[in-house]
């Protein structure tokens, strides 16, 4: 063998084996797990979005002000921005989360929350959130998972056994809903609607009686 085809036979082995390396790379970015798109809003950010100036921080606080005036969409599009730029920040997941619930987008925000709890799997208001949306959906198993885990996580939280009692309502158990309700007051009792139902629960209670 000469010496220039040893040489071309070096490197068609070398050009060989940084084309294996480079498809054994796809396989584990394709193996990666993805941040959650908005039904594909994600993939066309960069193309329909123009690029701002503004850090997270800031964009968090932008769509904050656009929520309390309401406008729900200019926020969820503030909110999509920075879910870009930082995926997986539960923070900016639970919002985009809660806006779908809000707009009854349940599957939508379901697939949010699920991407952030791998921002954090500790926070309650997360499952809580969940069991809502998944309770608007009737998938009242996976509602009653979220909600207990909630609970589990904090106990104390008026709200998240008012949540929880209401499923337990849409799945007829009255009486548990009636103490979870019960429950809900005693750690806060503002909640109008947690005394809303135990009124109601109540009076149906003592007409069966009667």
């Amino acid at each position: 063998m000469s010496l220039m085809q040893f040489i071309l036979l070096a490197l068609t082995a070398y050009f060989a084996f940084e084309v294996y390396k480079h498809i054994q790379t796809l396989g584990e970015r394709s193996n990666q797990p993805k941040p959650f798109d908005d039904g594909g809003i994600q993939s066309d950010i960069e193309e329909f979005t123009p690029k701002t100036i503004y850090t997270v921080a800031e964009l968090i606080e932008k769509a904050d002000e656009a929520f309390k005036q309401n406008n729900l969409d200019e926020a969820l599009k503030i909110l999509r921005e920075a879910n870009y730029n930082k995926p997986f920040n539960d923070e900016i997941l639970f919002k985009i989360g809660y806006i779908l619930y809000l707009q009854k987008d349940y599957t939508n925000a379901a697939e949010a929350l699920e991407d952030a709890l791998k921002g954090d799997k500790n926070d309650p208001a997360i499952y809580s959130l969940m069991g809502s949306c998944y309770r608007a959906m009737k998938s009242y198993e996976k509602a009653i998972t979220m909600a207990k885990e909630a609970l589990r996580l904090d106990p104390d939280n008026g709200v998240y056994h008012y949540n929880y009692a209401n499923i337990l309502l849409d799945l007829n158990h009255k009486d548990e809903a009636k103490q979870s309700y019960k429950k809900a007051l005693e750690l806060d009792a503002a909640l109008e609607g947690a005394s809303e139902e135990l009124e109601k629960l109540e009076k149906l209670e003592a007409k069966h009686e009667s």
